[in-house]
């Protein structure tokens, strides 16, 4: 509408300090820039389940911009793997496999020295026993035998097949409130099996671990045991403690979540996240609030030396584990199908340009007023879908004329959730302003409340530059926090609540560029809303009243043609009971 108006390497972030503060009270603020290096695991891990999980966990905490960078396959040559590690400030490695080229090697020891940041998560401790300069940036180690891997690593190098043991250096515990290396203690990694353990807290004031309890009970993951390496520069920040019913339990309190420091570099190691051979990102392990929590705070910190992320409300305590549903769970309910069946379509007045439409069709220059082509009416195959190379149904508006496809269902109490990028055609009456479309929830009474077209509704805007914004549809209004510039309304959702209607522009536009895909997310909690943009937070917005005052708890979706071509895919709806903790805490809903 007109008012106020899969494997890649992406590398198209502008190069930034590694040691530039972060500022969380600063919405202009640039997202801290992660590289997320990933591709290769041995037979026992899934890097493709641990990626996702990571990937999804690093959108949700709404102050990173990441791209997922995936080397070639096990058994395939690496030559011209070569990133320019100066445009991140960290970089997160779920990979574990043969050594990157030598060139590429130098390049990272001297991005780590001169103040890079560097997370490895699980696995990760296991890549690269031979490369000494990894194992003083990694602290310490575990296994890292060529014939975990298949096909088998370095099979013409007979001094590389070996794991790390004592000779890699000591053994490091916690003990009578000290760090312990022990050298006298041989030996390779091990650990019991998968369950529930105690975490404990050792070092307090750092601020990955601060305001954390002192202990809480991690959910069904794997303790690595008798890790070895130079453990130089090392702080303990937590350590794990076995049950000792189960075989190959250690009997020492494990250094599970430490930092190193490597010349001005930070590094951030976490040895939790195991996710098997044939497991995705649902598993628990993963899913664990405490992971989610330190992992996302442990970034933060590699990057920028300071932690703004929160410890949520619903992390776990001593006595009870704390599990959130995975983002790709069981409960959700796909939208699309080739025949759209779950659909309606309701055309609205075309413009007076639109050509080889029914004799007698109603055309005007300006198509908010007039006689509506109406339900079931779609000539010029506005709404269609395709089938992607990869196998997807793609949902495509050719935005030729204005028109609205709406769910048969009503809706109550979920999270929606879509992927949309831009075509390159538009039309009139838009051909010189930015590609627009929208989907509008909680719809409700007829179709053509608005404009001859659509219905009364809350709108998540799809514009170019405006993904995400808040507009009234024909409705009373609604309540949210905002403050007034000299031109426009804009989300501050430090602010506090007070009644809208109208337009209202997001605090921080995320947007993907032109032609890519972004991910679009809606919950919704009766008369309560929160928008999301490519993992960012965007708007939230509560007490919604429909025309009548009445509050607006339910109602169905309509996704509009506004003179643009647009594409969705990956579309998708589930029932939730609550907001997740951290937009509950950053919206105070």
């Amino acid at each position: 509408m007109n008012p106020p108006l899969l494997y890649l390497v992406v590398f198209i972030a502008s190069a930034l300090m590694f040691n530039a503060p972060l500022s969380a009270s600063e919405g202009e603020q640039d997202d801290i820039k992660v590289m997320l290096l990933t591709g290769r695991s041995n037979k026992y891990h899934s890097w493709e389940g641990l990626s996702t999980a990571l990937h999804q966990h690093l959108l949700d905490a709404g102050i990173f911009s990441v791209d997922k960078v995936v080397t070639s396959p096990t058994g395939e040559s690496l030559d011209g793997f070569s990133p320019d590690w100066s445009k991140y400030q960290v970089i997160v490695i779920d990979y574990e496999g043969a050594e990157w080229p030598e060139p590429t090697k130098e390049s990272f020891v001297r991005y780590m020295k001169n103040g890079g940041g560097l997370v490895t998560v699980h696995g990760a401790d296991n890549s690269f026993p031979y490369w000494p300069e990894y194992n003083d940036m990694i602290g310490l180690g575990g296994w890292g035998g060529a014939g975990l891997h298949s096909p088998p690593l370095y099979p013409d190098d007979p001094s590389k097949h070996a794991s790390r043991d004592e000779s890699w250096g000591p053994r490091v515990y916690w003990h009578k409130c000290c760090m312990v290396h022990d050298n006298s203690l041989p030996g390779k990694t091990y650990h019991p099996k998968r369950h529930d353990f105690l975490m404990t807290v050792r070092t307090f004031d750092h601020p990955i671990t601060e305001d954390l309890p002192e202990m809480w009970l991690q959910a069904s993951d794997e303790i690595y045991s008798n890790l070895r390496g130079p453990a130089k520069n090392m702080t303990i920040l937590a350590t794990g403690f076995a049950n000792p019913a189960y075989r190959g339990a250690s009997p020492y309190n494990e250094p599970l979540l430490f930092t190193v420091d490597y010349g001005k570099g930070r590094v951030f190691h976490t040895t939790l996240g195991h996710v098997g051979a044939k497991e995705d990102e649902n598993v628990q392990s993963v899913n664990n609030v405490s992971f989610i929590t330190t992992f996302q705070r442990g970034v933060e910190w590699a990057a920028t030396g300071q932690v703004s992320i929160p410890v949520p409300d619903d992390f776990p305590n001593a006595y009870e584990t704390s599990v959130r549903a995975s983002a790709t769970d069981e409960n959700w309910k796909s939208m699309l199908d080739p025949e759209l069946s779950q659909w309606e379509v309701f055309m609205g007045v075309p413009h007076s340009t639109v050509e080889d439409l029914p004799t007698g069709t109603y055309q005007s220059d300006k198509v908010t007023s007039g006689t509506p082509m109406g339900l079931s009416n779609d000539p010029k195959d506005v709404f269609t879908t395709y089938q992607s190379e990869e196998g997807e149904t793609v949902f495509k508006i050719s935005g030729e004329i204005y028109g609205g496809l709406s769910t048969l269902d009503e809706f109550e109490n979920y999270h929606f959730k879509t992927q949309m990028r831009w075509g390159d055609k538009k039309w009139e009456p838009r051909l010189e302003d930015k590609r627009d479309s929208g989907i509008l929830y909680h719809t409700h009474g007829e179709h053509g409340a608005f404009w001859k077209v659509w219905k009364s509704s809350l709108e998540y805007q799809v514009q170019e530059s405006d993904l995400g914004d808040f507009i009234t549809i024909a409705i009373k209004g609604a309540k949210a926090p905002f403050k007034k510039t000299d031109k426009r309304s804009v989300y501050e959702p430090k602010a506090k609540y007070e009644d809208w209607k109208g337009y209202l522009h997001a605090e921080v536009e995320p947007d993907a560029p032109h032609g890519e895909w972004n991910t679009l997310e809606i919950y919704v909690l009766g008369d309560q809303a929160i928008h999301l943009v490519n993992g960012r937070l965007v708007m939230s917005l509560k007490d919604a009243l429909d025309k009548e005052g009445k509050p607006l708890l339910r109602g169905g979706i309509q996704i509009q043609s506004e003179a643009a071509e647009v594409e969705y895919k990956n579309m998708k709806i589930r029932p939730i009971d609550a907001f997740p903790e951290i937009l509950k805490q950053k919206t105070g809903l």
